[in-house]
Order: C-alpha cells, then sequence, then structure tokens
C-alpha cells in the first residue's frame, strides 16, 4: 500500500511554500511540516506538533499530522485518537481534505488488522474523495488499497469490482490488471488469467508484473519451460526480482533454467546474470559449480560483501567449515564489523561446527546489534544447552520471550529444555503455545517437533508430510522428517528419509555431524554408510538437456549500415575472423570474392578438408578459384550463430561478402527495424 505519510507530504507541499502564509497561530505546524518535509529529527517534529495543539488543540491539521508520525512509529493508540479528533474538529479550508482523514484512519486500522473498521473508513474516503475536486488523483490508490483488503479476506467479487472501477476511470490501469489476474489465479481460472495477463502485456511489454503473474499461471497450468521463459524475462525487466518465486518455478527444471540463463550471459555479460546462473547451482545443491562461478565473479568484478557471503554458505554445504568462516569473515571486516547477517551467518557455521564458545561470542554481538531480536537469543541459548550450561540457556530462552513472544521455535526449545528438567506441566504449555502459533505447513515450521512432545506422533507425522509437499525442493523437509522419526525411536525409517534428502539434494553434513536429533541413528552402519555414499556424489547440474537447447529462444540486435545501394553492411565473424557482409533480401545463396577466401586460406581460417569443390581447387598454388564451393565452418551474427555453411567463390575482386534472405533465416526468425538500422535474429 502506498505510505500514508507520503500523501501528507504531497499535500502539504502543497499547503505551505514556507513559513508567513498562514496564519501566525500555525507557526509550529508549519514549522514541524518543514521538518517533515526535509527529513527532520522526528523527535523535534513531534515537539513541534505538541507544542501547536497545547495553544490550539482543535487544529484538525496538527492532529492529521501527529497521527501520521504515530502511526509511522507504529503508535496506533496515539494515531486513532488524533484521527477520531482531527475528523471531530474539521473544517473546510484547512490542509487536508476530510476524506484523506479516513483514508490515515483507514491504514492505521489495516496495519492493526482491524478490516471492518479500514473498509468502513475506506468506503468513507471513496465516496467523499469522489465528491472533492481535489480527490480525483487520489481514488485510484483508495480503490487499490480496500481492494486488497478484499484480497486479504477472499472476497475476490469485492475486490474484482474495485478493479473494474479503477479500470473504467483508466482502460490501460495495469495495475488493475494485475488484481484481477492475481484474483483468477486465487480462483483457479488460468485461462482467463492468461488471456488478460497477454493483454496486459500488449499494452506495456515493459511491466515487470506482466511476466511475474504469468510465469505463476503457466506453473500453475504445468507449463513449466513457458514459464521459466517468463521468469527470465521478469528477471531481465525487474529492479528487484522476488527470487523466492524464481526459485519455486525454475527448481521444477533447472537444466532448462540453466541453459536459458546462459544464453543470456552469452549476449549480456553482465554481473546479476551471472549472480542468476550461480543461484540456480544453489537451488540445485550444486555447490561445486556456484563456488567456482563465485571465484570467477571474485576475479572478474573484485571482491564484495555479496561473494564472500553467499560462497561462505556454499562452504558450509557441502561441509567446508574452515573455508565457510574464512569467507563470512572478510565479509564482516568489510560491513565493519556491525553486519548482523553475516555475525550470525558466522556464528551458525561456528555452532553447526561444534565451536560453540565462538559461536555463543558471536551471537551476544548479535544481541547487542539487536536486542529485540529473539533468534540471537535463541540460538546463544541453544548452544549454551549443547556446551552442558542450561541455566544460561533458560536465561536466553527466556530473554528471547520477553523482546518477541512470536517466535515459535523460542518456546519449542525452552519447553525441550522444562521437559529435560522434569517439568513437563510447563513443558507442554510452551508446546502448545507453539501448535496455537505455528498454523502453516512449511520450511521452518515446528508444530510437528511440538506434537511429538506431546505425544502426538500420528499428527506430527502428518504435519510433517504437508511441509514436504509445500516444499518444491523437499531436501530440507526429508532431513527434518528423518530428525522427526529418529525422535520416534523408528530408526529404520528415519534412515531412508535421510536418504530421501540426499536424493533430492541435501548435503548439510557439517550440520548432520553435530545434530543432536542425529544421535539416535549415528552409529547405525546404515547411518554411516549413507554418509560415505553421499559425500562421495556432489550433485553436478549441466545445460546439457536437449530438450531445453532445442526450446531456448536468443535474441541478437545487429546494428547496420545502409549504403547507398539499398544494401546493408552488417559486422560478423566468419571462423572467428572478423568481417562484414551485405545483406540482400533478393538473394538465396552466400558468396565470397576469391581475395577474402585466399586470405582465409593462408592465414588458417579455412583448412583444406573446406574446401568442397576441389575441382575448382589447385593444390600447386595454393589458390581458391571463381566457382569453388566452401564450407564455413561459423558465421556468428551478434550472439546467433550458424554451422557449416556453403559459400560459393566469385572472381570479383571487389564482390562483398553476400548473405541472402534464405541462408540468413536458417539462423532462425529475421527482421528489419528500418528505423533504428538493427537486424533482429530470434534464433532456437
Amino acid at each position: 500500500m502506498k505510505n500514508y505519510l507520503l500523501i501528507i507530504l504531497l499535500l502539504c507541499a502543497g499547503a505551505y511554500n514556507g513559513y508567513g502564509q498562514k496564519q501566525p497561530s500555525d507557526y509550529h505546524l508549519q514549522k514541524a511540516i518543514d521538518l517533515m518535509q526535509n527529513n527532520g529529527d522526528e523527535k523535534e517534529v513531534m515537539e513541534c506538533l505538541d507544542q501547536q495543539l497545547q495553544g490550539t488543540p482543535d487544529n484538525a491539521d496538527a492532529r492529521v499530522v501527529r497521527a501520521t508520525l504515530s502511526l509511522k512509529q507504529k503508535k496506533y493508540g496515539n494515531a486513532l485518537s488524533d484521527m477520531n479528533l482531527a475528523i471531530k474538529y474539521y473544517k473546510k479550508g484547512g490542509i487536508f481534505p476530510k476524506y484523506t482523514i479516513y483514508w490515515g484512519r483507514a491504514r492505521a486500522y489495516y496495519d492493526m488488522e482491524d478490516s471492518d473498521k479500514a473498509l468502513a473508513d475506506y468506503d468513507t474516503a471513496y465516496k467523499l474523495a469522489l465528491k472533492d475536486k481535489t480527490g480525483a488523483t487520489d481514488i485510484h490508490d483508495i480503490l487499490y488499497e480496500r481492494a486488497q483488503i478484499y484480497y486479504d479476506l477472499k472476497d475476490y467479487a469485492s475486490a474484482d469490482a474495485d478493479y473494474w472501477q479503477m479500470l473504467k476511470h483508466d482502460e490501460a490501469d495495469q495495475v488493475a490488471m494485475i488484481g484481477l489476474i492475481r484474483n483468477m489465479i486465487a480462483r483457479k481460472e488460468y485461462d482467463k488469467a492468461l488471456e488478460l495477463v497477454n493483454k496486459c502485456e500488449k499494452y506495456d511489454a515493459d511491466y515487470e508484473e506482466t511476466y511475474c503473474y504469468r510465469m505463476q499461471i503457466y506453473d500453475k497450468m504445468g507449463e513449466t519451460d513457458k514459464a521459466i521463459d517468463d521468469a527470465v524475462i521478469y528477471f531481465e525487466k525487474s529492479d528487484d526480482p522476488r527470487h523466492y518465486l524464481l526459485k519455486s518455478i525454475m527448481g521444477k527444471h533447472l537444466s532448462y533454467a540453466l541453459a536459458k540463463v546462459q544464453s543470456r550471459i552469452q549476449t549480456n555479460n553482465d554481473y546479476s546474470w551471472k549472480q542468476l546462473r550461480i543461484h540456480i547451482y544453489k537451488w540445485g545443491h550444486d555447490y561445486a559449480n556456484a563456488i567456482q562461478y563465485y571465484n570467477q565473479l571474485e576475479q572478474e568484478f573484485g571482491s564484495s560483501i555479496p561473494i564472500y557471503y553467499n560462497r561462505s554458505e556454499c562452504y558450509n554445504e557441502i561441509g567446508d567449515t574452515e573455508r565457510a568462516i574464512a569467507d563470512i569473515t572478510k565479509c564482516i571486516e568489510l560491513g565493519d564489523g556491525k553486519d548482523y547477517d553475516a555475525i550470525i551467518a558466522r556464528a551458525d557455521y561456528y555452532r553447526e561446527g561444534g565451536q560453540y564458545k565462538e559461536a555463543i561470542a558471536d551471537f551476544t554481538k548479535g544481541v547487542e546489534l539487536e536486542p529485540t531480536n529473539a533468534y540471537p537469543y535463541y540460538k546463544r541459548g541453544w548452544c549454551y544447552e549443547l556446551s552442558g550450561d542450561d541455566d544460561s540457556a533458560m536465561k536466553d530462552y527466556n530473554a528471547g520471550i520477553d523482546v518477541d513472544k512470536s517466535y515459535p521455535y523460542i518456546f519449542l526449545t525452552r519447553g525441550e529444555l522444562y521437559l529435560k528438567r522434569g517439568k513437563k506441566e510447563k513443558a507442554n504449555t510452551d508446546f502448545n503455545e507453539v501448535i496455537r502459533q505455528d498454523t502453516v505447513a512449511r520450511s521452518g515450521s515446528c508444530r510437528q517437533y511440538a506434537l511429538h512432545f506431546l505425544g502426538r506422533d500420528a499428527e506430527a507425522l502428518e504435519w510433517m508430510d504437508k511441509i514436504i509437499a509445500a516444499d518444491s525442493t523437499r531436501s530440507g523437509g526429508y532431513y527434518d522428517k528423518s530428525c522427526l522419526l529418529a525422535r520416534m525411536g523408528r530408526l529404520n525409517e528415519s534412515v531412508a528419509a535421510l536418504r530421501k534428502a540426499f536424493e533430492n539434494g541435501y548435503r548439510s553434513f557439517a550440520h548432520i555431524e553435530h545434530d543432536d536429533d542425529m544421535d539416535a541413528i549415528r552409529e547405525l552402519p546404515e547411518f554411516k554408510h549413507l554418509i560415505e555414499e553421499y559425500k562421495a556424489k556432489p550433485i553436478r547440474i549441466e545445460a546439457d538437456d536437449e530438450q531445453a537447447k532445442d526450446k531456448i529462444e536468443t535474441i541478437s540486435e545487429i546494428q547496420m549500415k545502409k549504403m547507398h545501394s539499398g544494401l546493408y553492411e552488417i559486422p560478423c565473424t566468419i571462423n572467428e575472423l572478423p568481417l562484414k557482409f551485405f545483406f540482400d533480401t533478393g538473394a538465396s545463396t552466400v558468396t565470397i570474392s576469391s581475395v577474402e577466401a585466399n586470405f582465409m586460406l593462408k592465414n588458417g581460417y579455412l583448412k583444406s578438408d573446406d574446401i568442397k569443390g576441389k575441382e575448382y581447387y589447385s593444390v600447386a598454388t595454393g589458390e581458391i578459384h571463381e566457382g569453388t564451393t566452401i564450407r564455413l565452418r561459423e558465421i556468428k551474427i551478434g550472439g546467433a550463430i550458424l554451422r557449416n555453411v556453403d559459400a560459393s567463390v566469385v572472381h570479383n575482386q571487389q564482390a562483398p561478402l553476400l548473405l541472402g534472405q534464405t541462408v540468413l533465416e536458417r539462423f532462425g526468425t529475421v527482421t528489419i527495424d528500418n528505423i533504428n538500422s538493427k537486424l533482429i535474429i530470434k534464433q532456437k
């Protein structure tokens, strides 16, 4: 949703242009607005507003501004109080139209998850905006935000009504179209959604959301290759692509996704495409290739925090804790030692490697950097527990819960510790709290363990299977199932689940080595054999899927030079020799002058077995004569490549290298952009 603070600032900017244009009694309000427009200190802004309202408590404008600031600070009670009073004291002629006040209060209710009150205020804001001359520009956003609430409530019909209303104002409103498309996907109306998203593309082919949603539609329809095609376009057009979506779609056909991205790298040697290639290797658990390409990335673009951070993850996944820690340490050093994510990552590497003292030190830094985040308390507590210090562990679990009561995992670990201490009632209270909070079966869920500790093993396994079904990769899910079965004492089933985890790409050997969930099966011969077997089986993803290659379409745009003859001169390489050819739409063959042919032969660009018309070839003189047919092993135009092309040698020494229409079409679909003088080749 649109930032309401921005709305306020825009309205203020239109109302004020410096001090002195309103009554002197509004001085503190004017000052507050000026500070907000110039990113001033929020505390000072609030002090100005407080001063204003002490003198004029019925100043509706000041109350709106203060409410907006309170809303930004998530002080919802204060925001609502001021909004209510702003409505009570509202007078015509103020800074803010009345509809904006209801709009702001609706936003507050939405943030507070009070949908009924939010919808009521959106309705009022919409009706008032229709009557207000200044409201026309905001009607679109009010409708959009109201539709969002309807979508969250699964009231797709009402959401549709708002989107259609938006389209009445602008038939090419792609935001509204995407809203309708999203509702169609939710209703599984994939054919309708596809029809509308194609229409959306016609209005603006550069609108990234078009491809984001079309790739999801194709994915739902089971057309994975088409989904990946659109995923690549979406990545190309988006400034901030959602990698979790790319992973969910590309993960279903990694070799094809890799082939598509490789083709982009060939024509666009860009950092972002190379990063995506590495992501694909990581999604497929091919950490060896991922590391190799991170090394290349570092050589080409230099050291960087993202390279060190991400490469460290790969090293950790293959159990090379030493290199993982070395990389993440470099990352921390580049970030001046205050990068919370990097410090926590190193702490986890230490923990997974059994270096609990070092892990505790880093988790302590994490607590210092983010004292209201439960995660570092939870992980530090776990490390204390693993190192035998249960008292410190309990202190950390309690501290984590004090700062954030909405983190199920910390209730789970505290419950386990209570159980270990024989406090079953307290333990069960924590386990039930996990069940109350953890209601979505997805990767990262821990509800299954709470159910197990409560003696509800059948429900625990049922939940575990739901998690696996929801995870496209399933590797982590099967590993968790192995841990759960091991805790239940179902050892053979635990080993079988671990094998499935490995089959689906799981390779976190360092974690397995120190995971106490694995203790129950660790000494089993089957377990040891399994670890040895898969340590010797590194995953390799190759873009060698022939079906994928056949479907890959590369687009090459080549700048041309129009000659006086009406022909186009186009740069190319023949057998790696840079040349220029003339494109003649009326010609059907390839011709080359004897001068150029002989130059190529003498300099190694042609070989003796490339001479096909041997009756015209004189070994004695070493020359190629008119009428000789030669084979051009590779013609490259832009990123498009054509191999094994026959060319006829002509005597005219001034004759250009000529490619006819028929030959050129072997590259794929060929079009000419006369306006921009470009040759466009779409090649499979």
